[in-house]
């Protein structure tokens, strides 16, 4: 029987690292535990299937819940003023509210997300080109963060095709 794995220094441990090794180590060791344990390459014995399993529970715990860092580039003005950014994370769009004074190297948590952390990079003044000015400076982010979020899903799409085909009918 496999043991679930409870916590992220756990997974880490089943993998033989600890949390500060990061994702590019735990999946290199991943890699290499599975190659060695793999029925196709070891005898299944319940021994080696059950240590396989731990392995693939701790990786899969390990995506699950470690934490994601991204980085944003603001130029020194941006960071100064305050704004509102959004990005994506994979198919995921994420909103990131900076605080005026924002200085370089600063950890901020997107909107929502916990365990999505933002990393503040400021430009220096020689290196970005003047931004556009505009009332609202955020307004073409969060014109784009709002579309994502209200344009019909895929299921809502559908929908209103079977009821247009069922009313011309």
């Amino acid at each position: 029987m496999t043991s679930r794995v409870e916590s992220v220094d756990a997974a880490y441990a089943v993998l033989g690292l600890t949390p500060t090794d990061g994702m590019a180590a735990a999946r290199a060791a991943f890699r290499s535990r599975v190659k060695t344990l793999h029925p196709d390459v070891a005898e299944p014995t319940p021994a080696t299937l059950s240590e396989l399993a731990r392995i693939v529970d701790a990786m899969d715990f390990i995506r699950a819940h470690a934490p994601v860092c991204l980085e944003i580039e603001l130029s020194a003005a941006q960071a100064l003023r305050g704004l509102t950014r959004t990005l994506r994370h994979g198919d995921k769009p994420l909103l990131v509210r900076i605080p005026a004074g924002t200085v370089d190297g600063t950890e901020l948590p997107a909107v929502g997300e916990d365990r999505i952390r933002v990393t503040i990079r400021v430009q220096a003044e020689s290196e970005t080109a003047p931004a556009p000015s505009s009332e609202i400076p955020d307004a073409p982010d969060l014109d784009a963060f709002m579309h994502e979020f209200s344009r019909p899903s895929v299921n809502t799409l559908m929908a209103r095709w079977i009821r247009k085909a069922q009313s011309a009918a």
